[in-house]
């Protein structure tokens, strides 16, 4: 009966395993949910922080389908409510995917890519603490109450925008600006040269125009010494 019941609770266990997010995963899914909620709700950077913290507190505490809209839902619509504004949390509370972002169909699904379809398109730049922050503001790390309580935000800072990182080659930018350079120098020189020939033209063309004016004086004066012999002869 014993070896029944470990093998039981063993089975449950690699149950909730398999159904509960990874951490990676919940960080990728928190840093997507929370750049669309900024581009839609106008986040100033400080908000965009907090938020991120918010979303991957409630996605790393769910377990099982009942965590979905339990207590750390709850927990999480009340830290919100502490960093948005009226308005925000109103229209927050008006998009569903946003107010419910996780429903249950055989696992953990993520609302928002029903409205957003392209998993790699981001707004803004990853949270500054993204690889870093790890539950240090969750309820749990607070005395079982919001870290967000009373706090404020900076409105007036914008969030950074998004660059798209080159994962294959790092030095992907530099190298287009040493392609540019090479590129433009070959284009002075042509130029140069052009410059370069078409001065020489010219003075090709100013020394036979001097040429064929000095044989035309050479010659006027042959004909005038000429007439001037024949005259001296009569």
């Amino acid at each position: 009966m014993k070896k029944m019941l470990l093998t039981l609770m063993a089975m449950v266990t690699m149950t909730i395993s398999a159904q509960a997010i990874t951490f990676n995963e919940a960080r990728r899914e928190a840093f997507f949910l929370t750049d669309k909620m900024a581009y839609e709700l106008n986040l100033s950077y400080a908000q965009y922080e907090a938020v991120y913290e918010i979303n991957l507190d409630y996605l790393t505490a769910l377990a099982v389908s009942d965590d979905i809209f339990g207590f750390y839902w709850e927990r999480r619509n009340e830290d919100l409510s502490f960093v948005l504004s009226s308005y925000q949390y109103r229209t927050y509370m008006a998009r569903d995917y946003f107010y419910r972002p996780v429903y249950w169909q055989n696992g953990f699904v993520f609302r928002v890519y029903t409205h957003y379809t392209d998993r790699h398109h981001f707004y803004y730049a990853r949270p500054s603490h993204y690889a870093t922050y790890n539950g240090n503001h969750s309820w749990r790390n607070n005395g079982n109450r919001s870290y967000y309580q009373g706090r404020t935000y900076d409105r007036n800072r914008a969030i950074p925008n998004y660059v798209p990182r080159q994962r294959d080659n790092r030095n992907w930018h530099s190298n287009r600006n040493t392609v540019v350079n090479h590129n433009t120098n070959p284009n002075v020189n042509r130029n140069t040269n052009v410059n370069w020939n078409t001065n020489t033209n010219r003075n090709r063309n100013s020394n036979v125009m001097r040429n064929t004016n000095g044989n035309q004086n050479n010659a006027n004066r042959s004909w005038r010494s000429g007439n001037a012999s024949q005259r001296g002869r009569r």
